[in-house]
């Protein structure tokens, strides 16, 4: 491997310096000998295509990523590899924004907040203090963004999503320095236009950022200092005053085909030819935002969705693709028809599949269905795409996310060609893909509208939308005009994104609550059944008939609760019945025999379920294979204690769950303290944390969080409520038998998906 030779720029009190930065994947150097300087204030754009190597410097630099070789330095001090890691890289103050956002959809914007800058807020009232900075910060940054701080995130759009993660980034009090990889790639104009100046006026302040994009005219405009990767290698670097867009895709793309990027795409295409044969037409299309939506689409045409974010844009295409059964005699579609997401992550990618069957699967699937798929030609059809979008991996048979993101983009567009549909949606397909690629892309469109199929096509780029043959712009869940051929233009589509406003506020989303009426199907449906049981039999509704019914239930409710922390944690536990078992049984022998010996003995079993959480993590086991194997063990210990039913219950545990407080059952208080338990662990700061690890694991870790420490305290918590299961089924039966629970484990699983 050769050092790069690299145009020395100013270095004097160098803020951040890497050298000779060596990461190898495999047999792909994704940086060799990579070095730069940045110093404090400046804004420095790094750019090349996608696999240079750009977002593997970057999480080296915020200690995600440990490299073969290379030294940092930061704010003067050299950095230790061995000892830095997200956690240590945030507490010096550097930050950074992902191109695949590292935000948790479970959680609400504010909680999203707090997972990141935990030390911000301390002590009760944590959440309305997290939703006040959050709504603050989100106001700085990005004004009158219309965000509902506490709506999950799931709820927003990709664009609001990235603004959350922006402003989430900017609220550290701490931040040095802050890693920008493709942050507008979602963001509509305005708020990229407000973004961009708020850096700049951060940078005034003296904060340093590491700005990645592929949109050049944002690198001319924000940065003072350009780097330029290929290859893993640093090929260029100069102020940004000495170069041009023009001279860095001459220099990313080593001088071949150098002719100015938009000059490619002014070369429109040509005046569709029409292919009745294929078309979408929607006649009066009213669901959700979509208001009385009217238009035609035919094979041959590309035609481009546009307008401000949230009109209705996603809602439209999404309508057209699904055709939902409310919506089939108001859209009228002839053709097949293929789909590539604008969320590759949560809906494009198959991440434990390789390259290959990512990019078949469209194709595979309009086979009949036990057709056989030789994993040759498999191979082959993936070839032609891999080769021809010049996707940079190990081979189609490497694991897609061991690509770019970029690159898994391309993977995804390269499915919808594949499987030659007559109809090809695109949902903002050229986000986070290189200048290179995009143009490569833009003449892929116009050749399959040339060979008669429709490209609808959204983008949250206007600007590349001049290849179409018409743009339908939306607002308000409606198309307010139709722009032709010559007269589309990014400004004649921002112009049309702004009428018939009728004076209304412009907002993205509707921030009015709306209370999730789905949430009181359960309580309907239990206040339901108790009537019902009633009815039948009026001693239901006194204080012994509800002792008899919470007596029977309240096992299979604490086992519930046990498996709820579970299920939420993205596991599944299928040793819970004989964990409990093993527990009445300890309960039925040991703690009646000796009670000190027992309650050692128990608290040796609930540790070792923390343990076995532990191992599920570091052997990176499915939880499914290890909880199945531990309930033999369970089970199996539990046996050789007690081979028959029998046993004993001590009598200070049958007093505690049989007794009565002021002539309440005390099985009543204890369901009540442990329902009471159960929602403050899952409201409480660290049970947030929980529930994001059991979303996205990774974004958990960037944010700092242990998680050996975390999967190792849910199961911790849920034993515990398990153990208090096992009590409570001994002191209600006097006795024990190690099989009796052995049925609880599916029917907790059943208690949780029933309960939403």
């Amino acid at each position: 491997m050769e050092k790069n030779k690299m145009t020395s720029l100013d270095n004097k009190n160098a803020f951040l310096e890497l050298s000779d930065i060596v990461k190898i994947y495999g047999t792909t150097i994704a940086n060799n000998h990579v070095s730069l300087r940045i110093n404090k204030g400046d804004v420095l754009g790094l750019v090349g295509a996608n696999g240079a190597g750009k977002s593997t410097l970057m999480r080296i630099t915020s200690g995600v990523t440990t490299p073969e070789e290379g030294t940092m330095y930061f704010d003067g001090e050299k950095i230790n590899w061995k000892q830095f890691s997200p956690t240590t890289a945030s507490k010096k103050g550097i930050r950074v924004v992902y191109q695949e956002l590292s935000l948790c959809d479970n959680l609400k914007v504010y909680e999203n907040f707090m997972v990141e800058l935990r030390h911000l807020f301390k002590g009760f009232g944590w959440r309305k203090k997290a939703a006040e900075s959050a709504k603050e910060q989100l106001e700085r940054v990005f004004p009158n963004n219309g965000i509902d701080v506490n709506k999950e995130l799931s709820d927003l759009s990709i664009a609001q999503q990235q603004m959350v993660e922006i402003a989430r980034a900017f609220s550290d009090p701490n931040l040095k320095l802050l890693i920008l990889d493709e942050p507008t790639s979602s963001l509509p104009v305005e708020q990229t236009r407000q973004l961009l100046s708020y850096i700049k006026k951060k940078a005034k302040e003296g904060i340093t950022f590491i700005y990645i994009t592929h949109r050049l005219f944002e690198i001319m405009e924000i940065t003072n200092k350009i780097y330029v990767l290929r290859d893993g290698k640093v090929v260029h670097s100069c102020d940004t005053s000495e170069t041009n867009e023009d001279n860095l895709i001459e220099i990313m793309s080593a001088g071949a085909n150098t002719v100015q990027v938009r000059k490619t795409e002014k070369a429109r295409t040509e005046a569709a030819k029409i292919n009745e044969n294929v078309y979408v037409n929607c006649n009066e299309v009213s669901k959700g935002v979509l208001k009385n939506v009217n238009c035609k689409m035919y094979g041959g045409e590309i035609i481009g969705i546009a307008g401000l974010e949230g009109n209705g844009q996603k809602e439209l295409i999404q309508a057209i693709y699904e055709l939902p059964f409310s919506l089939r005699k108001k859209i009228d579609r002839k053709g097949s028809i293929a789909y590539v997401t604008g969320d590759r992550k949560a809906e494009g990618i198959f991440p434990l599949w390789n390259i290959a069957d990512n990019m078949v699967i469209t194709f595979l699937m309009r086979k009949s269905l036990f057709a056989y798929n030789s994993p040759k030609n498999v191979v082959e059809k993936s070839l032609k795409w891999y080769d021809y979008l010049k996707i940079k991996g190990e081979s189609p048979k490497a694991k897609i996310v061991s690509l770019s993101g970029g690159n898994q983009q391309k993977a995804l567009i390269a499915r919808a060609m594949i499987a030659d549909a007559d109809i090809i949606i695109l949902d903002d397909p050229t986000r986070g893909v290189d200048v290179e690629t995009k143009r490569q892309l833009y003449d892929l469109f116009r050749d399959a509208a040339k060979s008669g199929k429709l490209i609808i096509w959204y983008s949250s780029d206007d600007s590349e939308l001049d290849i179409c043959s018409r743009v339908f712009v939306m607002r308000f869940g409606t198309i307010v005009e139709t722009l032709k051929h010559e007269d589309i233009s990014k400004d004649s589509i921002i112009e049309a994104s702004f009428k018939s406003s009728d004076n209304k506020k412009e907002r993205l989303d509707n921030t009015k609550r709306q209370f999730n009426l789905s949430l009181l199907i359960p309580i309907l449906a239990m206040i339901t059944i108790y009537t019902a049981c009633g009815i039948i039999q009026k001693s239901t509704f006194t204080l012994f008939g509800a002792r008899l019914l919470i007596s029977g239930s309240l096992p299979l409710i604490l086992a519930a609760i046990s498996q709820t922390y579970i299920i939420g944690f993205s596991h599944v536990n299928l040793s819970i019945g004989n964990f409990m078992g093993l527990v009445s049984v300890l309960a039925a022998t040991l703690l009646y025999e000796n009670p000190a010996l027992g309650t050692i003995a128990i608290i040796g079993v609930w540790l070792a379920y923390g343990l076995m959480g532990l191992l599920i993590r570091r052997l990176n086991i499915p939880a499914v294979i290890v909880t199945l194997g531990f309930s033999f063990v369970w089970y199996g210990s539990a046996l050789v204690l007690q081979s028959i039913p029998g046993g004993q219950a001590p009598q200070l545990l049958i007093d505690i769950f049989n007794k009565t407080i002021f002539g309440f059952p005390n099985v009543l208080v204890i369901l009540v303290l442990a329902t009471v338990s159960a929602v403050m662990v899952y409201r409480s700061k660290y049970g947030t944390v929980l529930r994001g690890f059991g979303n996205r694991e990774q974004s958990m870790v960037r944010s700092g969080w242990n998680k050996y420490a975390a999967v190792f305290n849910i199961y911790m918590i849920s034993g515990l409520f398990a153990v208090l299961g096992g009590l409570s089924f001994t002191a209600l039966t006097f006795s024990a038998d190690a099989s009796s629970m052995d049925s609880y484990t599916l029917l907790t699983v059943a208690s949780v998906v029933l309960g939403g």
